[in-house]
């Protein structure tokens, strides 16, 4: 109890709980107790669906003590923005704060994605949703409606898909033709990536993550033609769901579910209210 509208969290190597509430500040859960002093306080624009919205562990966490964060920033505009903090015990040194990517300008307050997870490749990748303006999805002239795909220092990888072929910042993108993938999941082993996003009025989806992937927004939804990768699995978007709001992969060292679960994919539905399995 004593958290205000979570946004996402992610466990750090030692055991802590990191959650990010949508007003801006980050929580910490120890030793099974939310601590009073947040980790970081950001000022953020929390209209609508922006916010302090992902949170992720360096994979050399227990080295480097870093911290990234996906956030809606409000200055000189509106826009999200990822930066790296670093962490001292629970709370973020003072001053720390180290912005990798500054991401376009917003103008519709829906649609921000905001999920960051370290792929097993070791680089950084986010999860943008295209503001409510579908043809963003399609081009590689700005990074909305992308999975985008950068290194923990901020640079862009030269092996990205688009590096070659878009400029400046847009070739940190690594996948496109996204509505609003709010989450997707990593698998801890194999890194296979699980993109799940949101549809408009008929299905939700969750897409087989592959570099330079175009997932079909917004000529498809829920099935896709050709060159369009269609999702590996979606489900109706009626009257008891409305939006996929989550996802991983079930692998861990220690299993305490049963064993048929190993391996699967869990996710869910914001207004279904439900956790289902994907085998």
């Amino acid at each position: 109890s004593g958290l205000t509208n979570p946004t996402a969290m992610a466990m750090a190597p030692d055991g802590r709980i990191f959650v990010c509430q949508q007003g801006g500040a980050l929580r910490v859960m120890k030793n099974n107790a939310l601590l009073a002093t947040p980790f970081v306080s950001l000022t953020v624009n929390q209209t609508g669906e922006r916010g302090l919205l992902g949170v992720a562990f360096d994979p050399d966490f227990l080295t480097n003590h870093y911290v990234y964060l996906y956030y809606t920033a409000t200055t000189p505009a509106v826009h999200n923005r990822i930066s790296r903090f670093t962490a001292n015990g629970d709370v973020a040194a003072v001053g720390s704060e180290l912005v990798l990517l500054e991401l376009n300008n917003l103008s519709a307050t829906n649609h921000n994605g905001g999920a960051i997870h370290f792929g097993r490749d070791g680089k950084l990748y986010a999860a943008v949703g295209e503001n409510a303006v579908s043809s963003n999805s399609q081009t590689t002239a700005n990074l909305l409606g992308k999975v985008l795909r950068i290194n923990k220092d901020g640079s862009i990888p030269t092996d990205n898909p688009f590096y070659g072929t878009a400029t400046g910042d847009n070739r940190s993108i690594w996948a496109l033709g996204l509505r609003n993938p709010f989450t997707f999941g990593v698998h801890p082993n194999s890194g296979r990536i699980f993109i799940n996003d949101v549809g408009q009025s008929a299905f939700e989806e969750i897409n087989d993550g592959v570099a330079g992937g175009n997932y079909g927004w917004p000529q498809s939804e829920g099935t896709a033609t050709p060159p369009d990768l269609s999702p590996i699995h979606f489900y109706a978007n009626d009257a008891s769901t409305c939006a996929i709001a989550g996802g991983t992969f079930y692998a861990p060292e220690v299993r305490q579910f049963p064993s048929q679960y190993v391996e699967s994919y869990f996710f869910s539905d914001l207004c279904g209210g439900w956790i289902r399995e994907l085998d």
